[in-house]
């Protein structure tokens, strides 16, 4: 465990986890409270503070432990190798997420609330290591596509990451975000059709315009 240097047994573990995940769900992470989580967990304020001195150190490890359930489910996506595997890879892992959270929605919920901008969570370092990673292992799946051909390269690295991550997240929310107040009115598959089709308009070389061609590199 990342964020105290004490080893809680699994049960204590499992069941803080669970009680500060049900909380963060009922009251968002501004709302919930530390003294509801100790309580709904059924383990005493010593035990608890033994092994976390504040709310912060037992969300970072509700993240660990979210991270880990999904890529039990998922796995983690192979970097493709040729261009034909690529989108072909992409598909099949986006499709393989989506499902796994429309399947989870208590838990994407939590991790909403724990991740938004604008939670008591935005000043952690932990947290903010956490978006440096997957920044990093999205720009690395861009530049793998890139060298394969199948991501276009004319516009800048970090705008295109950029523009990936905000597009996902839009459309990731608005997909979970209706399947939680109204699960009848969206189709899942609908929803993946439309969100790989507009990946691939705007990420493929195909999407490129020439006129856009070294705009980005001219004084």
């Amino acid at each position: 465990m990342r964020y105290s240097s004490r080893k809680i047994d699994d049960e204590k573990r499992a069941a803080l986890i669970e009680a500060a995940m049900e909380e963060i769900a009922a009251n968002g992470i501004d709302g919930a409270s530390y003294n509801r989580i100790i309580e709904r967990s059924g383990l005493s304020k010593g035990v608890v503070y033994y092994y976390f001195e504040n709310k912060e150190s037992l969300y970072l490890t509700v993240l660990d432990e979210v991270e880990r359930q999904f890529l039990s489910s998922v796995g983690k996506l192979k970097l493709p190798e040729t261009r034909e595997e690529f989108w072909t890879a992409c598909r099949l892992y986006y499709e393989k997420a989506i499902r796994y959270g429309a399947g989870n929605l208590g838990i994407v919920k939590v991790v909403r609330n724990l991740i938004e901008p604008g939670t008591g969570m935005k000043g952690s370092a932990e947290l903010r290591e956490n978006f440096r990673r997957v920044e990093r292992w999205t720009a690395n799946l861009l530049k793998r596509g890139q060298d394969l051909g199948a991501i276009r390269k004319d516009v800048p690295p970090d705008l295109l990451r950029s523009v990936l991550q905000a597009m996902g997240h839009t459309m990731d929310s608005w997909l979970f975000e209706h399947l939680e107040k109204a699960p009848e009115s969206v189709s899942v598959e609908k929803f993946l059709a439309f969100a790989l089709d507009m990946f691939k308009r705007i990420l493929s070389p195909e999407g490129a315009v020439e006129t856009w061609q070294n705009q980005f590199s001219q004084g």
